[in-house]
Formats: structure tokens, C-alpha cells, sequence
């Protein structure tokens, strides 16, 4: 388990390094990232963020391959769940003053579907799925010495930038702590049944709780022995931000946000799904 565990930070390391999108600037990819999701959460068109999404997938793919760690590939999946329930939600809590296109009882909600929130729903998904992606992109392509160093230049304050290093380094020992435990109540049937699960899962939370405080402790006192002053050293610095990055990242926001004010009216999911629904659109 816990040589598994140690494999998914390695390769995620090597994921950084090993990427073509490596030695770009870390600045500007996360100029040109910010300024996409910026531009697909102001447009009020769905085609805004399809294509930011079929842009991050592009990076996603030049940068890896599609080679993501089990833990990455496991995430997603979680996120896109939780996507789904979301948008699920918003698109049966519609305006119960418009006609609506599917009505009754969902478990304990009154479900009542309408085209404006059924079309905002794929407007919301659409956004997410844009932004996990884009992310992704620019995560996956960016070790984790070069994202301390933009953030130097972007003056952050310098405690922040030391947490966001040791929590990337410490989580997957607090990962492989946990799922050591789980796997631990699982050899002792601590999952048959509801009461014994919950307990088994608290546990397995409190177990964890507690050795991250012990391992906190070590750990403050293997850096100081080797005098840790809260930076990290990098040799090999990347490269800065360049007006080129700029003017790519801003022309390419702008051709998004032409593209969205002309495809403001391509919202029409329900009508791209009336067919298969029967809806009389």
C-alpha cells in the first residue's frame, strides 16, 4: 500500500517535469488560465465554455499524454460526480412561473424542470468541467518548484507560499495513513453494516487527525536540523513572463468573449434534447 501510495507522488513529480508544457512560463500559463475562466463565468453563452474545455483537453493532452496517476484520475472522476448531482439539482429546481418540460417527485424534492433551468444547468457544468480542465492543464505542467517561484513574483507573502510547498509534500503520507486504516477496518469487517461503517470511518478520520500532529512534529524538527529557514531552493529557476504571454492570453480572452457575445443565443440544450425527451419545443 504504501509503496503504491509513494509511486503516485513520484509520478506526479514526474508528470511535472516530464511535461512539454514544462518549460513554460509558470506566470503565463496561469495568466492565460485565469483569463479563460474569467471569460467562460462572465458570457452568459454555452459556447464560451465548450470551447474553453476543448482548449484545457488540447493542453491536457500535449502536456501528458492523457497519462494521469490513479489519485488524479480518481479526483476527476469525484469532481465530475459531484458535478453531475449539482447540475442535476439546479436543473429541477426551475421557476415554477415558466411551462415546465418534466414535473413530479424526485425522493423528497418537487421536481420541476424548465428549459431556462435545464439550459442553465449545462451552462454550469459546462463552466466547471472548463475550469477542472484548464487547471489540470496548467497543474500537471507545473512543478512545484516553479509554482513557488511565480508566486515570489507575484509577492505573496512568503508563510503561504511555505504551506502550499509542505501540504503538497506531506499529503500523501496523510493519504497513505488513511487508506492504511480503512484497509485495516476492512480485513476486520469494520464495514458490515450502517452503525459499524460509520465508526469504522471515524476512526479511520481520528487515526489520521492524530497522525498528522505526530508527523508534524518530526517534521518540524527534521527541517530545523537541517537548517529549513521556510524557502526552498531552486537551481534551475524558470522562465519569467513575457509580453508575448500577455498578448496571447488577452487576444485569446478577447476572441472567446467576440465568440460568446455572437453565440449568446446557442443556449438551447433542451431544444438539442427535445427529440430524445419528447419535449414539444
Amino acid at each position: 500500500m504504501a509503496r503504491g501510495l509513494i509511486s503516485d507522488q513520484v509520478e506526479m513529480d514526474e508528470l511535472a517535469y516530464s511535461s512539454r508544457m514544462a518549460d513554460w512560463s509558470p506566470l503565463g500559463k496561469l495568466l492565460f488560465t485565469v483569463l479563460l475562466l474569467i471569460t467562460g463565468l462572465l458570457t452568459q453563452s454555452i459556447a464560451v465554455p465548450m470551447a474553453a474545455f476543448c482548449i484545457g483537453l488540447g493542453l491536457m493532452a500535449y502536456s501528458t499524454n492523457m497519462k494521469l496517476p490513479p489519485v488524479i484520475a480518481l479526483a476527476i472522476a469525484e469532481a465530475v460526480l459531484i458535478m453531475v448531482i449539482g447540475c442535476g439539482m439546479i436543473s429541477i429546481l426551475g421557476d415554477k412561473s415558466q411551462p415546465a418540460l418534466m414535473e413530479g417527485k424526485l425522493l423528497w424534492f418537487d421536481m420541476y424542470m424548465t428549459e431556462d433551468s435545464f439550459n442553465q444547468a449545462w451552462l454550469v457544468f459546462f463552466r466547471a468541467i472548463a475550469g477542472v480542465t484548464l487547471m489540470l492543464a496548467f497543474a500537471s505542467s507545473t512543478p512545484i518548484p516553479h509554482l513557488t517561484q511565480a508566486c515570489r513574483k507575484l509577492h505573496l507573502p512568503r508563510e503561504i507560499i511555505e504551506i502550499v510547498v509542505l501540504i503538497y509534500r506531506y499529503a500523501f503520507l496523510l493519504l497513505e495513513r488513511m487508506l492504511v486504516l480503512i484497509k485495516a477496518a476492512q480485513c476486520r469487517l469494520g464495514y458490515n453494516g450502517g452503525l459499524r461503517t460509520i465508526r469504522a470511518y471515524a476512526g479511520a478520520m481520528v487515526g489520521t487527525f492524530l497522525f498528522s500532529m505526530e508527523i508534524a512534529e518530526k517534521s518540524d524538527a527534521a527541517l530545523a536540523s537541517r537548517n529549513y529557514l521556510g524557502v526552498f531552493p531552486v537551481y534551475r529557476r524558470p522562465k519569467g513572463i513575457s509580453a508575448a504571454w500577455v498578448i496571447a492570453s488577452l487576444a485569446c480572452a478577447a476572441c472567446l468573449w467576440c465568440f460568446g457575445e455572437y453565440a449568446v443565443d446557442w443556449n438551447g440544450m433542451a431544444e438539442l434534447f427535445s427529440p430524445l425527451f419528447g419535449w414539444g419545443l
